[in-house]
């Protein structure tokens, strides 16, 4: 396939799972989040591969600085839903550190606090 024809279908499908993790992110765990990070990073180097490959047949032509420009445009809108996906794991992430943090200190504290009435 083509650089530019798999730029605009990466694009396409990245804009279809864009809302996954904004409607996900307060059902997952750490497992789940990273498998997500992964899996955009590896989205994110499937596109700087074909960008690369995209600017290596732009030096072949007379006009390369339009080329690059261009390449460096489809480059820029197809990384856009994975930036917002990965801001949205982010948040997932640190809602997630919040509610084990108060899980710690929910544990440490004992349900009932113990009175000590001091009478003078």
């Amino acid at each position: 396939m083509k650089p530019m024809r798999w730029l605009a279908v990466c694009c396409s499908c990245a804009w279809l799972s864009v809302l996954s993790p904004l409607v996900q992110a307060q059902s997952m765990d750490r497992v789940q989040i990273e498998s997500q990070k992964l899996q955009l990073q590896k989205e994110r180097d499937d596109i700087g591969n074909a960008y690369a490959a995209q600017a290596k047949q732009c030096w072949q032509r007379f006009w390369v600085n339009d080329c690059l420009n261009a390449a460096r445009l489809q480059r820029r809108q197809a990384l856009s839903p994975i930036d917002q996906q990965e801001q949205a794991l982010r948040a997932a992430q640190r809602d997630l550190m919040v509610i084990e943090r108060e899980e710690r200190l929910n544990q440490k504290q004992p349900e009932t606090p113990e009175r000590h009435d001091v009478k003078p």
